[in-house]
């Protein structure tokens, strides 16, 4: 496994512990006022960069795993993780 294929695939982790993170903690205030701005842009942007990296690794169906790992994850999860910071970046 090539290491471009490895990075992709820890980013394609550290985005979905995020987002398991999100899920758990979603309720706090402290987690709300503090984390959850971060956590929405460690989100969007892991599995953009998960994408980058596995196209440029070696071919073979480890790189289509990591592609596709990180595309479905990228269009359930991001459009409304880019909804929440669009909102409270710029308002309603």
């Amino acid at each position: 496994m090539s290491k471009l294929i490895t990075f992709s695939y820890v980013f394609f982790f550290i985005a979905l512990t995020t987002q398991i993170i999100d899920f758990k903690m979603g309720g706090s205030d402290y987690y709300y006022h503090h984390f959850l701005q971060l956590v929405l842009l460690v989100i969007v942007v892991c599995p953009i960069i998960g994408i980058i990296l596995g196209l440029y690794g070696k071919r073979g169906n480890l790189r289509m795993i990591t592609l596709a790992l990180n595309a479905v994850f990228f269009i359930t999860c991001a459009p409304l993780a880019v909804l929440n910071l669009w909102i409270m970046t710029f308002g309603k």
